[in-house]
């Protein structure tokens, strides 16, 4: 406790500790004699612990964090603190730990020191932390803190120098959502350092990115939510309107958004919808935008514009008649909230089907719009095969064309995707877009057999 006090770790002034805790007086009689009991001052932890597991949707486990912390602090005064350019060392760190792994450049000593923060199980963002001087020694004393936006903005110009130029995202929705964080502290600021690195390390190798897809997919949340949907509480107070259809994967969807202006145009936009269970037993709603897919196959990285998280909580009901999302991240293209209530009234719901007769809908991403069969007929040591629909043929893709095959089973979502007229073989844990024209096919070694090998 008096670490947690005297580094400021979890509040940046000792008055927001002592209006957490009600104990005005540890500015002057310090912890122990605030807390004088060993009841008193396990009972004041816990409060603490609880406080910041809830803050972090129990990624932040105190106890285990104060361990960590002092195990890191030992190190890094016995071997970092007195490097010259703390901000370089940082990212060699980190370049030496995630992808690509990179070691040029390393003198014998310094990779000495950096093997050794792995063998003794160091804490890496703690030891980031220290090195750019946000978080003190654990036996600090330097009182509170008038700059934590500004340190928050040096940690995350490191992380977004680490980061930035990913094939998939432009930048990392983590480091998005550190950056708009309301309640800046320390304690905040290594939960969002440690997010930020598990998410680039999900996403950064192949056969990570199976995992993490796999792992989204296995939480799925496959509800009833077929049908029209308003954000006017089922009524007919607005033009627009969504219309949600089951895909033939479990928990997603296609979710078109209607709107007729006032010359009568109906145009609608269809988005991809998952539906996922978070670890805190919350609904999250992925949404993609149609450009998502085509900016994923031309190898251009997600920005804003293409994909958004809402967050609910879960429904009692497999089949709910309101959805009430708000954004889980900060965004200059998807509104705050989504209000989503089911159309019941049949007259309403007529309403909507005759707009489609009397009005020509029109579709501006219409021909991004996409159908996926899962397909993945046979796996063998070598090979993967998906029948190409003409005749008894398939596609004899080699596991060794793509880093990360050899992991797919039968069960993946593996298959054929049609898209504006074209075929595609789909790989949608690896988020893989293959088109099955003859360059692409002799770029991965594809070829058309008749038979399995």
């Amino acid at each position: 406790m008096s670490c947690i006090a005297n580094t400021r770790l979890l509040f940046n002034s000792i008055s927001e500790l002592e209006n957490f805790l009600e104990a005005p007086s540890i500015h002057t009689n310090g912890i122990k004699r605030c807390f004088a009991s060993t009841q008193r001052l396990r009972s004041a932890f816990r409060d603490l612990a609880l406080e910041f597991e809830e803050e972090t949707d129990g990624y932040i486990n105190l106890k285990n964090v104060i361990v960590a912390y002092k195990k890191a602090w030992i190190f890094f005064r016995d071997n970092l603190s007195r490097r010259n350019d703390p901000f370089s060392i940082a990212l060699e760190l980190l370049r030496f730990y995630y992808p690509p792994y990179a070691t040029d450049g390393l003198g014998r000593k310094k990779r000495s020191i950096f093997e050794e923060i792995g063998k003794q199980g160091i804490s890496i963002p703690f030891i980031i932390l220290m090195l750019l001087k946000i978080i003190p020694g654990y036996d600090s004393k330097n009182g509170d803190i008038s700059n934590m936006p500004m340190l928050f903005d040096q940690a995350m110009a490191l992380l977004e120098k680490f980061t930035d130029g990913g094939d998939i995202f432009a930048t990392l929705p983590a480091v998005i959502t550190a950056k708009e964080e309301p309640n800046k502290t320390r304690i905040s600021l290594l939960y969002h350092v440690s997010n930020i690195l598990d998410t680039y390390e999900s996403f950064a190798e192949q056969e990570n990115i199976y995992e993490a897809s796999n792992a989204i997919k296995n939480c799925r949340a496959d509800l009833e939510i077929e049908g029209y949907w308003n954000e006017c509480d089922g009524k007919l107070l607005y033009t627009s309107f969504w219309h949600i259809e089951q895909t033939k994967d479990a928990g997603c969807y296609f979710a078109t958004h209607w709107k007729k202006d006032a010359d009568n145009n109906l145009t609608g936009i269809r988005y991809t919808l998952f539906l996922v269970e978070a670890a805190d037993g919350n609904l999250i709603a992925y949404i993609l935008h149609p450009m998502a897919i085509k900016h994923r196959m031309k190898g251009i990285a997600y920005t804003d514009k293409d994909h958004i998280w809402y967050k609910t909580a879960m429904p009692i009901e497999s089949n709910p008649d309101k959805l009430f999302f708000c954004r889980t991240m900060p965004s200059s293209s998807w509104q705050k909230n989504l209000n989503l209530t089911r159309v019941t009234d049949s007259k309403i719901i007529d309403i909507y089907k005759k707009w489609f007769v009397e009005y020509t809908p029109e579709k501006p991403f219409g021909q991004l719009e996409y159908e996926f069969y899962p397909n993945l007929y046979a796996i063998t040591n070598e090979h993967l095969y998906i029948p190409t629909g003409e005749g008894n043929t398939f596609y004899q893709i080699p596991k060794a064309s793509f880093d990360g095959f050899e992991q797919i089973h039968i069960n993946d979502n593996v298959g054929i995707m049609k898209m504006g007229g074209r075929t595609y073989l789909a790989f949608d844990e690896f988020l893989l877009y293959i088109p099955t024209n003859k360059i692409e096919l002799k770029k991965y070694d594809i070829k058309i057999v008749e038979h399995i090998e």
